[in-house]
Protein backbone atom coordinates (compact mmCIF):
# COMPACT_ATOMS: atom_id res chain seq x y z
CA UNK A 1 0.00 0.00 0.00
CA UNK A 2 1.49 3.47 -1.00
CA UNK A 3 2.47 6.03 2.31
CA UNK A 4 1.35 9.57 1.77
CA UNK A 5 2.11 12.48 3.82
CA UNK A 6 -1.47 13.85 5.73
CA UNK A 7 -2.92 16.11 3.38
CA UNK A 8 -5.84 17.96 3.01
CA UNK A 9 -8.78 15.94 1.61
CA UNK A 10 -8.72 18.69 -1.69
CA UNK A 11 -5.41 17.94 -2.01
CA UNK A 12 -5.65 13.76 -2.34
CA UNK A 13 -5.30 11.82 -5.25
CA UNK A 14 -7.67 9.25 -5.69
CA UNK A 15 -11.24 8.73 -5.25
CA UNK A 16 -11.45 6.68 -2.64
CA UNK A 17 -9.90 7.67 0.63
CA UNK A 18 -8.89 4.36 1.96
CA UNK A 19 -6.35 3.87 -1.23
CA UNK A 20 -3.64 6.07 0.63
CA UNK A 21 -1.85 5.12 4.27
CA UNK A 22 -2.22 8.24 6.13
CA UNK A 23 1.43 9.55 7.93
CA UNK A 24 0.99 12.13 10.02
CA UNK A 25 3.88 14.53 10.32
CA UNK A 26 3.35 14.72 14.41
CA UNK A 27 4.36 12.63 16.48
CA UNK A 28 1.79 12.56 18.64
CA UNK A 29 -0.75 12.24 16.17
CA UNK A 30 1.00 9.37 14.32
CA UNK A 31 1.30 7.68 17.98
CA UNK A 32 -2.88 8.04 18.00
CA UNK A 33 -3.09 6.79 14.68
CA UNK A 34 -0.77 3.59 14.86
CA UNK A 35 -2.17 2.83 18.53
CA UNK A 36 -5.71 2.42 17.04
CA UNK A 37 -6.83 -0.95 17.73
CA UNK A 38 -8.74 -3.35 15.05
CA UNK A 39 -12.41 -1.64 15.65
CA UNK A 40 -11.20 1.70 15.78
CA UNK A 41 -9.27 1.47 12.81
CA UNK A 42 -12.91 0.04 10.71
CA UNK A 43 -14.94 3.06 12.84
CA UNK A 44 -12.30 5.10 10.71
CA UNK A 45 -12.43 4.00 7.50
CA UNK A 46 -16.25 3.43 7.62
CA UNK A 47 -16.24 7.24 8.35
CA UNK A 48 -13.88 8.01 5.88
CA UNK A 49 -15.61 6.37 3.53
CA UNK A 50 -19.35 7.41 4.66
CA UNK A 51 -18.05 11.19 4.48
CA UNK A 52 -17.13 11.00 1.10
CA UNK A 53 -18.41 11.79 -2.53
CA UNK A 54 -18.00 8.40 -3.92
CA UNK A 55 -20.37 7.26 -1.05
CA UNK A 56 -23.10 9.48 -2.00
CA UNK A 57 -22.99 8.94 -5.50
CA UNK A 58 -22.70 5.57 -5.50
CA UNK A 59 -25.62 5.52 -3.06
CA UNK A 60 -27.91 8.07 -5.13
CA UNK A 61 -26.80 5.20 -8.27
CA UNK A 62 -28.04 2.08 -5.96
CA UNK A 63 -31.60 4.22 -4.63
CA UNK A 64 -32.08 4.89 -8.19
CA UNK A 65 -31.16 2.21 -9.26
CA UNK A 66 -33.61 0.14 -6.43
CA UNK A 67 -36.58 2.37 -7.68
CA UNK A 68 -36.11 1.74 -11.71
CA UNK A 69 -35.60 -2.14 -10.83
CA UNK A 70 -38.57 -1.91 -8.66
CA UNK A 71 -41.04 0.32 -11.08
CA UNK A 72 -40.34 -0.54 -13.62
CA UNK A 73 -38.64 -3.95 -14.18
CA UNK A 74 -40.29 -6.27 -11.42
CA UNK A 75 -43.49 -4.63 -12.07
CA UNK A 76 -43.23 -5.74 -15.61
CA UNK A 77 -42.53 -9.04 -14.69
CA UNK A 78 -44.42 -9.96 -11.65
CA UNK A 79 -47.65 -8.64 -13.86
CA UNK A 80 -47.71 -5.18 -12.14
CA UNK A 81 -47.15 -6.19 -8.90
CA UNK A 82 -44.05 -4.59 -7.70
CA UNK A 83 -41.24 -6.24 -4.99
CA UNK A 84 -41.60 -2.83 -2.76
CA UNK A 85 -44.25 -0.41 -3.53
CA UNK A 86 -44.17 2.96 -4.47
CA UNK A 87 -43.38 4.53 -1.33
CA UNK A 88 -40.97 1.99 -1.06
CA UNK A 89 -41.07 0.55 2.28
CA UNK A 90 -38.50 -1.65 2.07
CA UNK A 91 -35.80 0.95 0.69
CA UNK A 92 -37.06 2.96 3.56
CA UNK A 93 -35.98 0.22 5.93
CA UNK A 94 -32.77 -0.24 4.60
CA UNK A 95 -32.15 3.31 4.66
CA UNK A 96 -33.24 3.61 7.93
CA UNK A 97 -31.14 0.67 9.15
CA UNK A 98 -28.16 2.09 7.25
CA UNK A 99 -29.04 5.53 9.29
CA UNK A 100 -29.19 3.83 12.52
CA UNK A 101 -25.67 1.70 12.00
CA UNK A 102 -23.75 4.42 9.91
CA UNK A 103 -24.39 7.31 12.88
CA UNK A 104 -22.81 5.53 16.08
CA UNK A 105 -19.57 4.23 13.67
CA UNK A 106 -19.16 7.88 12.71
CA UNK A 107 -19.69 8.88 16.23
CA UNK A 108 -17.17 6.63 17.33
CA UNK A 109 -14.70 7.95 14.68
CA UNK A 110 -15.53 11.58 15.96
CA UNK A 111 -14.90 10.27 19.86
CA UNK A 112 -11.71 9.18 18.99
CA UNK A 113 -10.72 12.50 16.81
CA UNK A 114 -11.65 14.18 19.36
CA UNK A 115 -9.50 12.67 21.92
CA UNK A 116 -6.55 12.32 19.46
CA UNK A 117 -7.02 16.55 19.18
CA UNK A 118 -6.76 16.84 23.29
CA UNK A 119 -3.44 15.02 23.03
CA UNK A 120 -2.69 17.03 20.85
CA UNK A 121 -3.42 20.10 23.22
CA UNK A 122 -1.81 18.15 25.70
CA UNK A 123 1.22 18.21 24.01
CA UNK A 124 1.53 21.81 22.28
CA UNK A 125 0.84 23.02 26.27
CA UNK A 126 3.48 21.02 27.40
CA UNK A 127 5.76 22.32 24.69
CA UNK A 128 4.75 26.02 25.84
CA UNK A 129 5.18 25.91 29.25
CA UNK A 130 8.93 24.16 28.80
CA UNK A 131 9.61 27.29 26.10
CA UNK A 132 8.25 29.35 28.75
CA UNK A 133 10.56 28.02 30.99
CA UNK A 134 13.49 28.51 28.70
CA UNK A 135 12.34 31.68 28.10
CA UNK A 136 12.49 32.75 32.17
CA UNK A 137 15.80 31.16 32.66
CA UNK A 138 17.01 33.59 29.55
CA UNK A 139 15.42 36.41 31.69
CA UNK A 140 17.16 35.28 34.38
CA UNK A 141 20.61 34.96 32.72
CA UNK A 142 19.99 38.25 30.56
CA UNK A 143 19.78 39.99 34.05
CA UNK A 144 22.51 38.43 35.52
CA UNK A 145 24.41 39.05 32.55
CA UNK A 146 22.95 43.14 33.01
CA UNK A 147 24.26 43.43 36.73
CA UNK A 148 27.96 42.00 35.77
CA UNK A 149 28.07 44.31 32.60
CA UNK A 150 27.36 46.93 35.24
CA UNK A 151 29.54 46.00 37.70
CA UNK A 152 32.90 46.01 35.52
CA UNK A 153 31.44 48.69 34.28
CA UNK A 154 31.94 50.26 37.68
CA UNK A 155 35.48 48.28 37.42
CA UNK A 156 36.36 49.84 34.62
CA UNK A 157 35.47 53.55 35.65
CA UNK A 158 37.25 53.09 38.50
CA UNK A 159 40.07 51.75 37.29
CA UNK A 160 40.11 54.50 34.18
CA UNK A 161 39.31 57.44 36.85
CA UNK A 162 42.22 56.32 39.33
CA UNK A 163 44.93 56.68 36.40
Amino acid sequence: MEVTPAQPLSARSGWFPWRHMRVHAHPVLQKEHDARTLGERVADQIASFGGSWPFIFIFLGLIAGWMILNTLFIGHILGGHQFDHYPYIALNLVLSALAGIQAPIIMMSQNRAAARDEDLAQHHYEETQKIEQLLQANTDLTEKVHVLAQKVHVLTERLTGQT
